[in-house]
């Protein structure tokens, strides 16, 4: 059992409108991500950063990046009394090419209490919808001082103890970002 998230609330700055909208074969990439992750069997889907959205879930801090995200969707879940361990799925909205398969070798590796990911990649990956994960993120958001890459989800990650999944078989494709015009552009190339 799991619960899932698409990570859709950031300012898509790059693209110069909203990435999470932008159609391919038909879909949005918003609409795409959470058909993805319905698709894996998860118990509940999110869309982190869209409270107009069915399944959003408000940013409690606005563009502080995945961190800030995880820290609103386990608020959310200790509120609804559901910060049980479970592993949460996370992917961002801009992995088009990401695939159900890639997403189910992933989640063969998902233990309650710890996370995982891709020895090369940080997205897709699953942190524990846990106490303590929340209460640290708690403590690095209330910490003051510059706190550089410990707000990061790869930190986040290491303090999960995330088990490393091979991903040698899979193609690098699947793990790209489309932040830019340009690279919006070469989405059908890389389709192909």
């Amino acid at each position: 059992m799991h619960r899932a998230a698409v990570l859709a609330g950031g300012k898509s700055s790059r693209m110069g409108q909203d990435k999470a909208l932008l159609q391919v074969e038909g879909a949005s990439l918003l609409q795409r991500a959470v058909t993805l992750l319905q698709a894996t069997g998860a118990e509940q889907v999110f869309v982190s950063g869209r409270p107009q959205h069915p399944l959003g879930v408000a940013d409690r801090l606005p563009y502080c990046g995945p961190p800030g995200a995880v820290l609103s969707l386990l608020g959310w879940l200790d509120e609804h009394a559901q910060l049980d361990g479970m592993p949460l799925l996370l992917i961002p909205v801009d992995m088009p090419l990401l695939t159900l398969m890639t997403l189910r070798q992933l989640l063969a590796h998902a233990v309650p209490g710890r996370g995982a990911r891709f020895r090369n990649q940080i997205f897709p990956c699953i942190l524990p919808a846990s106490e303590s994960l929340y209460l640290h993120l708690q403590q690095l958001f209330r910490d003051e001082r510059h706190l550089g890459g410990q707000r990061s989800l790869r930190a986040l990650l290491e303090f999960a103890q995330a088990e490393l999944v091979d991903d040698a078989a899979i193609s690098l494709q699947e793990f790209r970002n489309f932040n830019t015009p340009a690279q919006w552009e070469e989405l059908d190339g890389a389709r192909s």
